[in-house]
């Protein structure tokens, strides 16, 4: 009498997956920043300074801004096309203050989830900081270098009026 292995019957064991490269980014980094960030930072800045007790929407549109905030701050580690990105990436200020943003942004989503307007405010004074110690490196005069982004962020319905 034969006896028949199972083991015919299995799938072979799945090859351990290679590590993938993420996406090389395709458009500056100077992009990024004037089409996310700046977007997004205003998102916290603004609320934060309201004298008056946030919304329900402005906590919901600060919760995704400070989502962005959280991206943006891997896209800006990772050098684009613009002529400056590789320079910059490189840079140990750059890295620092990226890092650093990224450690505002995420006490910034902390801060929607507690719907804590005071340490709102404070982080996103902390966030105006930031931004200003880094342009004045590696942007002096804050030019947008040709780049220019829509005044406000227009709603999905069409119409120009920010909430």
């Amino acid at each position: 009498t034969a006896i028949l292995g199972v083991t015919g019957c299995q799938p072979a064991p799945a090859a351990p997956l290679a590590q993938a490269e993420p996406l090389a980014l395709a458009v500056p980094i100077n992009a990024v920043m004037v089409a996310l960030v700046d977007f997004a930072a205003d998102g916290i800045w603004r609320p934060a300074a309201s004298e008056m007790a946030l919304s329900d929407e402005q906590w919901l549109l600060a919760e995704q801004d400070a989502v962005n905030l959280i991206a943006s701050t891997t896209l800006i580690t990772t050098p684009g096309i613009g002529i400056d990105d590789a320079k910059w990436v490189n840079d140990p200020d750059w890295r620092r203050w990226a890092t650093e943003m990224r450690t505002v942004s995420l006490e910034a989503k902390a801060a929607v989830d507690a719907r804590d307007q005071e340490r709102l405010r404070l982080v996103g004074d902390r966030l105006v900081e930031l931004c200003q110690a880094c342009h004045q490196k590696f942007k002096p005069g804050l030019p947008t270098m040709g780049i220019t982004r829509f005044p406000i962020y227009p709603k999905r319905d069409g119409t120009l009026t920010p909430p």
